[in-house]
């Protein structure tokens, strides 16, 4: 059960900051050290200075990158640079985007969402997460007391009930106001807009059309599992509430969109796999062969081309393959039929037969290429990339040995495994666009 709550939000000031597309960064984790530099430079005041903030020489325990993000969030405030919403507020959150000649809108909202554990509550993940990100997060988080960037997830809304309410609110029901509070255009070329709601009729609407309703974690994992972390931490250090109240760590920031809105949008992501011993195309293609059937699509075969033959029967498992070395032909790995795998994907893997990137975790990389399925997000053996063509350049230039594309995952497969409380490969999904950070930001102080 969702329990959502509104809060006062801190967002960037339209008085001091001029053009907010000069403050606002992707989340974290998809930032390079380049980009982190180029945000850097873009604007005294961007988000970056927070979320990614840079070490230094002679950082230690009293200073260091956590330390000083924390000091500049409270002069931030102190100076309104990021100002407190007067009442609490839902935000309406929407992107406008093209993909593949396509124009979509993904619409949802940003609310205070009541944490649950994994194991008993209603909120779902879908991927595992790693030591090291999460006790970053953990830092930053103990320093800042915030959650800095929301968490994303979906829920079922088969009537369409939220997503038409969410619609009318921000685009034109009377006496709610339609001239959104945030709208800038990124650096992606995504429109943003943002409506901070504080009509209590409406608020208590939602609250009310949320309550029965699980929630499915898309982006986000390690915030996530850090924010349960900190909730455990201020209990055993006494700052929750007495009682049956609860306390503001157990609430975090996050952003619920309707599981049928159209812009709903997951792009596949790519493979490269290197460190292959004695990689022999003629033996690789014989081995798979055992469970797949393999169309050979030549050595010049298009994007465009590659991509159409992967969507076709899209009820099949299809993996599309390039071979560098000797062969540097792309190939269609159409599976036979999922009882083949059912001796291979065994025990805490059963469920990954179901989804391509279980079928090449488990079937290819584990039992063809020899790179094992439960040590792959710390090999250094596998590169998760979104383009084909740089893929192919890379296996064509020695880099990597083979290259694998994949269909997107469907949003109705994510929902299974995660109800299931199975995981996903790494990498798995990767929700287009991406939420932006610094819309808005929470001090967690209170509840509300």
């Amino acid at each position: 059960m969702a329990t959502i709550l509104p809060f006062k939000g801190l967002r960037y000031n339209p008085e001091k900051i001029k053009d907010i597309s000069k403050v606002i960064t992707p989340p974290y984790d998809v930032i390079s050290e380049k980009e982190r530099d180029d945000y850097y430079q873009l604007h005294p005041d961007n988000i970056i200075r927070l979320i990614l903030s840079k070490e230094l020489p002679g950082d230690d325990q009293s200073n260091n990158k956590y330390t000083r993000s924390a000091e500049l969030f409270d002069t931030w405030r102190k100076e309104e640079i990021l100002k407190e919403e007067t009442e609490p507020a839902i935000y309406i959150y929407a992107q406008e985007f093209t993909l593949s000649g396509k124009k979509y809108t993904r619409r949802g909202f940003i609310s205070l969402v009541k944490l649950e554990d994994f194991q008993t509550g209603e909120i779902y993940p879908h991927e595992h997460t790693l030591a090291k990100p999460k006790e970053d997060r953990m830092n930053l988080m103990k320093a800042c007391n915030a959650n800095l960037s929301q968490v994303f997830t979906f829920f079922e809304d088969e009537d369409a009930k939220i997503s038409n309410f969410l619609y009318k609110v921000s685009q034109g029901d009377p006496g709610t106001g339609v001239i959104p509070d945030i709208d800038f255009t990124d650096i992606y070329g995504v429109k943003n807009s943002l409506w901070a709601i504080k009509d209590k009729t409406v608020i208590e609407k939602l609250i009310v059309q949320m309550k029965d309703r699980a929630l499915f974690i898309a982006d986000g994992h390690h915030r996530y599992e850090t924010a349960l972390f900190y909730r455990d931490f201020i209990k055993d250090r006494g700052k929750g509430q007495n009682g049956n109240e609860d306390s503001p760590a157990d609430y975090i920031m996050m952003m619920c969109v309707s599981m049928e809105d159209p812009g709903l949008q997951i792009l596949p992501t790519h493979r490269l796999a290197r460190n292959v011993k004695d990689l022999d195309p003629e033996k690789i293609k014989s081995s798979l062969s055992e469970i797949f059937d393999i169309s050979d699509l030549g050595s010049d075969c298009k994007t465009e081309t590659l991509t159409q033959k992967l969507s076709e029967d899209a009820h099949k498992h299809k993996i599309a393959m390039y071979i560098g070395e000797s062969d540097k032909k792309f190939y269609i790995l159409t599976l036979r039929d999922e009882k083949l795998l059912d001796p291979i994907l065994t025990g805490e893997y059963t469920e990954w037969k179901s989804i391509d990137t279980g079928i090449l975790h488990g079937v290819i990389f584990d039992r063809v290429l020899g790179i094992q399925a439960k040590n792959i997000s710390k090999s250094e053996s596998v590169k998760y990339i979104q383009g084909v063509e740089d893929s192919v350049t890379k296996v064509n230039e020695g880099e990597y040995q083979i290259a694998f594309f994949l269909n997107p995952t469907k949003i109705g497969q994510i929902k299974d495994m995660a109800t299931k409380r199975h995981k996903m490969p790494p990498k798995a999904t990767y929700f287009y666009p991406k939420l932006m950070t610094g819309m808005v930001v929470r001090h967690i102080s209170s509840c509300h």
